[in-house]
């Protein structure tokens, strides 16, 4: 070995260890969220029905010129629908207390209703965490 040339250390027992590919995924047990959810066992609301808390989920289906009440309680709801040509509220001589009024198909299509409502302890001082309710109810006019 010459000046220039640096001394190599000897050879020592290096361990490889072999390379394992871990797959992380659902279980196989795992279903989608729509067959685990419980069906609800309420119809869909029809002309001149009711959709309340039990059955809004499940959905309205009118034809033109048809009417349904929207009743889900008193809770200070607010109701927006995404398509007011299709249907919209009108206003009725009598309102049942606690519902939020009579709505009419206008035209043949699809549109959502959105209702949200926060508890009124929200308005207190310091205001309370509970959650904003929040219904999304699908309405199907046919012709």
């Amino acid at each position: 070995m010459n000046a220039l040339e640096t001394p190599v250390p000897a050879a020592t027992d290096v361990k490889i260890r072999p390379v394992t590919t871990i797959v992380v995924g659902p279980a196989s047990t795992s279903l989608p969220l729509s067959q685990i959810k419980t069906p609800t066992p309420f119809p869909a609301a029809h002309a001149g029905g009711t959709v309340n808390m039990q059955n809004a989920e499940s959905g309205v289906t009118l034809r033109v010129g048809e009417r349904f009440l929207l009743d889900l309680g008193e809770h200070g709801w607010k109701i927006r629908v995404a398509d007011e040509s299709i249907v919209h509220a009108i206003e009725a001589a009598t309102i049942p207390a606690g519902s939020q009024g009579y709505f009419e198909a206008f035209k043949a299509g699809k549109t959502k209703l959105f209702a949200t409502s926060d508890p009124p302890c929200r308005q207190a001082t310091p205001p309370c965490m509970q959650p904003t309710l929040m219904l999304e109810i699908p309405i199907t006019v046919l012709p």
